[in-house]
């Protein structure tokens, strides 16, 4: 089951938004899919460890670490640890 709260959503300059998620233990047949049409996400992670999921390729990230995810490209965000782990997303808009 999975367990992903949404904490703060903030806009800030130029209409880019900011997402803090707390996201509970899961594995990727219960991470949900990612796609945002228009808006390229910029993702960091700021507790725990977490695994991105673009296309065939599975990245696991831990505190410090960043990754892009291009405007339309489908992708899953899913934590294998036990405890909460937290990012912080910046939305792009790219068109």
């Amino acid at each position: 089951m999975t367990t992903i709260e949404t904490t703060t959503s903030v806009t800030v300059i130029h209409g880019a938004m900011l997402s803090f998620e707390s996201i509970g233990a899961t594995s990727l047949d219960d991470a949900p899919l990612r796609l945002r049409e228009h808006h390229e996400t910029l993702l960091r992670v700021i507790d725990g460890t977490v695994v991105l999921v673009v296309e065939d390729s599975e990245r696991t990230m831990t505190v410090e670490d960043e990754a892009r995810v291009p405007s339309a490209t489908p992708h899953r965000i899913y934590n294998s640890g036990d405890a909460d782990a937290r990012i912080v997303q910046e939305l792009r808009r790219t068109a």
